[in-house]
This record gives structure tokens, C-alpha cells and sequence, in this order.
């Protein structure tokens, strides 16, 4: 990852990214009565989980495909590629502005 991270920055692509907790340590939060937290979890028996993400600034879909295939192929344990699967989606825009 750190070879991939600084291969993004190197071509400009990179604009932010974060490794994440473990999903043992989630909680899944919803607002209660008058706005009081309520947590759920530890949900550790999930199979699929966000270990972390990248937000890159590219020129076409091709190009986060690209990416997101070079992250896929990562070395796992014994040095194999894991092949694991990576959700691309676009950043949000602003919502239109009202007058």
C-alpha cells in the first residue's frame, strides 16, 4: 500500500486516504429520542467490510478502474495477490444552491 500511495502522489492523483479501525471496534449509531445516540454493535461476523479508503482526482472512470484494479491485485499473505473486491464511487457535489 505504501508503493501504491506513493505512485498516486507521484502522478497527482492523490487526494486523501485513510486505513480504518477494525470492524470489531464499529458501532452503528442512530439518533434516539431528543437526539441521543443509540449504538449497535460490535458486528464482527460481517464478511465484507471498509478497511480503509482513497479519494484520487482523475481524468475518467477508466482511469479509478485502473486504480482500483492495481489496489485489487495488493500482495497478501505468501506475497499472492488478494484480488479483493474495490467499490469505486464518486465524490458528491455540492447540492445546487438554491435562490
Amino acid at each position: 500500500m505504501d508503493t501504491f500511495n506513493k505512485q498516486l502522489r507521484e502522478a497527482g492523483e492523490w487526494v486523501s486516504g485513510e486505513g480504518l479501525a477494525d470492524p470489531r471496534e464499529a458501532k452503528a449509531v442512530r439518533a434516539g429520542k431528543n437526539g441521543v445516540p443509540i449504538t449497535d454493535g460490535v458486528f464482527p461476523e460481517a464478511k465484507e467490510f471498509l478497511a480503509g479508503y482513497w479519494i484520487v482526482e482523475v481524468a475518467s472512470p477508466e482511469r479509478a478502474y485502473a486504480l482500483a484494479a492495481q489496489a485489487s491485485a495488493a500482495p497478501g499473505p505468501g506475497g499472492a495477490p488478494t484480488n479483493i473486491v474495490i467499490e469505486v464511487r464518486q465524490v458528491m457535489s455540492a447540492p445546487p444552491e438554491f435562490p
